[in-house]
């Protein structure tokens, strides 16, 4: 895979996680976050092992250890995720969700990466951005959702860095179909120590299993495999950068689609001026116009898009 390959993947990837903030909220508050990241990643689980049966019998001891210490970074992603989209709305919860562009950065210093005078620039723009479009304001208090989103993305965060670190090693074809059968394991154990009924407790209809279908191959299935082989050729900044403009995609989606399949939601200037912001923080990132030689790090990794 090239490396424009690689960011064209990610943009589809940046496109699954978007639109999944919309159908996530047409998801009735009563269906538990256990019974919602059991039922999307089991289902996801079953598509991935029909489709690559022959290559289960590849698994080993180290692929399924590293499957499962990312099955449970991940767990506490979906959980807090789900936490923070059923309180706040969709296009608000996408854009805390870009907060993964400051993280990661603050995460990698610790592994002697640097990010680029690009970088760094982009992150101050798409900051803004998110300012302008994220609803929290000094003074006022902020809503648990928005809390529970910011623990979702140290989670996020720490998730794409062990990615970064695994597939350069392993599989990571094994390693995505090893973490959906995990993560679908964790999410049942918790939903039947919660409520012991488990699937006998969900009232199921059709816009219902129309949702977690649709959930459960694009943003888990496809999603979560496709990120593995990007990342190969992918370092987290640039993976960060370019999912930072999914909270534009999210705002036009959850304007243009209507309530049926997700709640549709105003346009307003303020949120239109953070999309631009955070567009052009994406640019200046992915890019080298600060540096033309690149800024390395100390390992001498480009760390820049």
């Amino acid at each position: 895979m090239t490396h424009t390959e690689s960011n064209i993947v990610l943009f589809s990837i940046t496109l699954c996680w978007a639109s999944s903030y919309i159908f996530m909220k047409n998801i009735p508050n009563s269906m538990s976050t256990f019974a919602y990241l059991t039922i999307t990643t089991g289902i996801a689980s079953i598509i991935l092992g029909i489709v690559f049966f022959k290559r289960l019998m590849e698994f080993n001891r180290e692929i399924l250890l590293k499957s499962f210490l990312m099955a449970v970074i991940l767990c506490g992603n979906l959980i807090f995720e789900r936490l923070g989209v059923a309180s706040i709305p969709a296009s608000t919860a996408s854009f805390i969700s870009s907060l993964n562009i400051v993280i990661v950065p603050i995460i990698l210093l610790f592994f002697r990466k640097k990010p680029s005078k690009n970088n760094l620039l982009g992150i101050a723009f798409i900051l803004a951005g998110l300012a302008f479009t994220s609803g929290i304001k000094l003074g006022r208090s902020i809503n648990i959702g928005a809390i529970y989103m910011v623990i979702s993305c140290f989670f996020m965060a720490s998730y794409i860095i062990a990615i970064d670190i695994y597939t350069k090693n392993c599989n990571p074809l094994l390693l995505g179909v090893g973490q959906m059968f995990f993560t679908t394991l964790i999410a049942f154990l918790l939903w039947a120590f919660d409520d012991p009924r488990t699937f006998a407790s969900i009232h199921y209809t059709k816009v219902l299993l129309a949702n977690i279908f649709l959930l459960a191959f694009f943003a888990k299935a496809y999603a979560y495999i496709m990120l593995m082989y990007s990342q190969k050729y992918a370092n987290p900044i640039s993976v960060t950068v370019i999912a930072s403009t999914e909270p534009i995609v999210t705002m036009v989606l959850a304007i243009l689609i209507p309530s049926s399949f997700g709640s549709t939601e105003s346009f307003t200037l303020v949120k239109f001026v953070g999309a631009l912001l955070i567009a052009f923080g994406a640019f200046c990132a992915g890019t080298n116009f600060l540096d033309k030689k690149g800024v390395k790090s100390i390992e001498g990794d480009t760390v820049s898009l």
